[in-house]
């Protein structure tokens, strides 16, 4: 079965299909809507879909942290949060909880915490996936952006100087291992000096790429102040 080029959640930048009710941020006003959304009676139409994407994080918040389960325990796992979000009534409640855990990997029964961005960037992709027929057209920075609307922040990336020295180090650790060996070269076994040769031409190339790593950091710093960033 191929899956359609786009999907009601899709041209709604609704994709978590929200149904009309609560007087959500970024919902499009009618004069702005095409014919087909102007035309919907049930599912909220926003004007973005990272709108759309803060609207999903923002109820699965409310689940975990003002909502309880049927038990009366908190909403912590993937088939609590399914069951509220896409009822049995219309829902094969099962299915969708499964692809959801498939996404984020983790065994049934297995409690999460929505506040932690990895988790709630893995559960709007599996209910985004899921509720438009596998779609998931969205790039990073669009979920990014949404999760942050939503008070979601992910985790802080390296600054390119960081990443260069971090290179520099590895590549450093690594040269160091080849003299190691080839320091200790009587030690070594029968098989192992079969490719003693071979490990000045390692020894080589492991400084080569030491050196550029140390090059791309230096210039990173210079072009981070350059630009006034704090390196």
């Amino acid at each position: 079965m191929t899956a359609p080029s786009s999907t009601r959640g899709i041209r709604n930048n609704n994709p978590g299909n929200i149904e009309i009710g609560s007087p959500w941020q970024g919902l499009m006003p009618r004069s702005a809507m095409t014919p087909e959304q102007a035309a919907e009676k049930r599912f909220c139409v926003f004007s973005d879909p990272t709108l759309g994407i803060r609207a999903i994080a923002r109820i699965l918040i409310t689940y975990q942290d003002k909502r309880t389960a049927g038990d009366g325990s908190a909403i912590d796992t993937v088939r609590e949060i399914i069951e509220r979000w896409a009822p049995a009534g219309e829902n094969d409640v099962d299915a969708y909880a499964a692809h959801v855990r498939q996404v984020l990997g983790l065994d049934p029964g297995a409690t999460l915490d929505v506040h932690q961005y990895a988790t709630m960037r893995g559960l709007v992709i599996g209910i985004v996936r899921h509720e438009n027929a596998g779609l998931q057209p969205y790039t990073d920075a669009q979920i990014d952006k949404g999760l942050v609307l939503a008070g979601i922040q992910p985790p802080a990336r390296p600054s390119r100087t960081e990443a260069a020295g971090r290179i520099a180090v590895v590549a450093t650790a690594a040269g160091a291992a080849v003299d190691a060996v080839a320091d200790h070269a009587e030690e070594v076994t029968g098989a192992l000096r079969g490719i003693l040769p071979y490990l000045p031409s390692a020894g080589y190339l492991i400084a080569g790429v030491t050196l550029i790593a140390i090059a791309r950091m230096l210039y990173a710093r210079w072009d981070d102040r350059r630009r006034g960033i704090n390196p």
